[in-house]
């Protein structure tokens, strides 16, 4: 099987901006991720937000009026909210084993891919894994097939 790196995998950049208020969260997690990181001016992650956030939200009675990106958004595990001085990253570069042992390890449904500036240059979703391991031969087609079925 040919090496795999998490910028061979990664979904070009989706994104919220650290202003999108609470309308335009809404719309962008429609998309097929249930998370999606958040930027700043320079492109750098600084946060994620995920449907949790917004069930957060939605809890505390709070209106897509009244709230953004940034008030809602966390470090992408764990129980934290708010800015993060690091907020979950991995490295274009990285190999596909490290990201898979990343979203074990983490248990986050995505993973913001950066470049060597720490910006943002994609995302990967547990899914994306899946695919390109069964695409590049990590399974046999006749095991893949006897799985699937």
């Amino acid at each position: 099987m040919a090496e795999l790196f998490a910028k061979d995998i990664m979904h070009p950049r989706v994104s919220l901006y650290v202003k999108d208020k609470g309308d335009v969260v809404v719309n962008k997690l429609l998309v097929n991720y249930p998370a999606l990181p958040v930027v700043n001016d320079d492109l750098e992650v600084v946060g994620i937000v995920s449907e949790y956030e917004l069930l957060d939200a939605l809890k505390e009675h709070r209106t897509i009026h009244e709230f953004s990106a940034e008030s809602i958004m966390s470090c992408g595990y764990a129980a934290h909210s708010g800015v993060c001085a690091e907020p979950l990253t991995i490295s274009m570069n990285a190999p596909i084993e490290d990201v898979a042992m990343t979203f074990y390890e983490k248990r986050v449904s995505i993973l913001p891919v950066v470049d060597d500036e720490k910006k943002l240059i994609g995302i990967i979703a547990r899914k994306n894994i899946i695919v390109a391991m069964a695409e590049h031969g990590f399974w046999p087609q006749a095991q893949f097939q006897k799985r699937a079925a």
